[in-house]
């Protein structure tokens, strides 16, 4: 059992401190000019971190009615006006509307 605290623990560790040393890359460029390419990729990372978080639920064929109408809402609002967050506002408010609805 001790095998597995510590391999938990050095888990853990491992994860903080890779997320403090990209939180220290990321301060140290603020004053620089970053290429355009990085620049553009950056700006996905949003996008890339959301859809890989909800994509697969969606396409396992599992997931309600209401989620996948939802997604649909939000994917193209994301599609057509280039804010994420207007598009994930827009989904989850179809997706509460959608489950008051009884869908």
């Amino acid at each position: 059992m001790a095998d597995g605290v510590s391999g938990g623990l050095a888990l853990i560790l491992a994860c903080a401190l890779l997320t403090y040393a990209s939180r220290v890359a990321g301060f140290s460029l603020a004053g620089r000019e970053i290429p355009p390419f990085f620049d553009r990729f950056l700006r996905m990372v949003p996008v890339a971190a959301f859809a890989a978080l909800s994509v697969p639920d969606l396409v396992s064929g599992t997931a309600p009615p209401a989620r996948v109408l939802a997604a649909v809402v939000c994917g193209v609002l994301i599609l057509r006006t280039s804010r994420l967050w207007l598009g994930l506002l827009a989904g989850m408010l179809a997706f509460a509307a959608l489950r008051l609805a009884g869908t």
